[in-house]
C-alpha cells in the first residue's frame, strides 16, 4: 500500500511475551464469561447436592452433580489449555518478523518474514514467506471497534473482541510509543 505512515517499524514477539499478552487478553474477554459459567455450574451442583441429601435414593441428582462439576472444571481448564496450545504453536513457528504502519486513521499490520524452513504444499520454500513483504497488510481502522490496552512490556491492539495484535514496547522509542498511545484517544 502506498500510504504515508506516521510510524513504520518492524518487530518480533517472543513466546514468553505472547504468553503474557494472551493471558492479558483472556483476563479481559475470556475469564469473565468463564468464571460466570463456573459459578452457575457450581451453584447448580450445590443445589443437586442438597437434593441428594434430602433424598438419598435420588440417583439422578448424583449424575447431575458429576455433570455440573465436570462442566465447571471444563470452564476453568479450557482457557488454560488453549493458551498453552497457542504458545506451543508460536514457539514452533520461531521468530516471525512483523511490520506495523500507523497512519492518521488506520493501523496496518503484516508479517514480513518467517523463519527458514517453512515449506509450501509442493515441498518447496514458500514464496509468500521467503523474506518478502506480504502484499496486503491487515488494515485496522481507528474507530469505535479498535481499542488499545497498555501493559508494562507491550501494547495490546484489539479490534472487536476476537482480533488482537501484540506490539512489544522494547522495539520502540518513547516518541514511537507516544504515537501508538495516541491511537487510543
Amino acid at each position: 500500500m502506498e500510504d504515508k505512515y506516521i510510524l513504520e517499524k518492524e518487530y518480533s514477539i517472543s513466546a514468553d511475551m505472547f504468553r503474557e499478552a494472551y493471558r492479558a487478553y483472556q483476563k479481559k474477554f475470556v475469564y469473565p464469561k468463564s468464571y460466570f459459567f463456573m459459578a452457575i455450574f457450581l451453584i447448580l451442583s450445590a443445589d443437586f447436592i442438597y437434593a441428594a441429601f434430602k433424598d438419598m435414593s435420588n440417583y439422578f441428582a448424583y449424575i447431575l452433580i458429576v455433570i455440573c462439576l465436570a462442566l465447571a472444571f471444563r470452564e476453568w481448564y479450557n482457557p488454560r489449555r488453549i493458551r498453552r496450545s497457542l504458545v506451543e504453536t508460536v514457539q514452533e513457528m520461531g521468530d516471525l518478523v512483523y511490520k506495523i504502519g500507523v497512519g492518521d486513521s488506520y493501523v496496518d499490520i503484516s508479517t514480513v518474514s518467517a523463519p527458514d524452513g517453512i515449506e509450501d504444499e509442493d515441498g518447496g520454500e514458500s514464496e509468500d514467506m521467503a523474506g518478502e513483504d506480504v502484499p496486503e497488510p491487515t488494515r485496522i481502522p481507528v474507530d469505535g471497534k479498535m481499542r488499545l490496552l497498555e501493559y508494562s512490556e507491550f501494547f495490546l491492539l484489539l479490534y472487536g473482541k476476537q482480533v488482537f495484535y501484540i506490539i512489544p514496547k522494547e522495539n520502540f522509542s518513547e516518541s514511537e510509543r507516544d504515537i501508538i498511545r495516541k491511537l487510543a484517544s
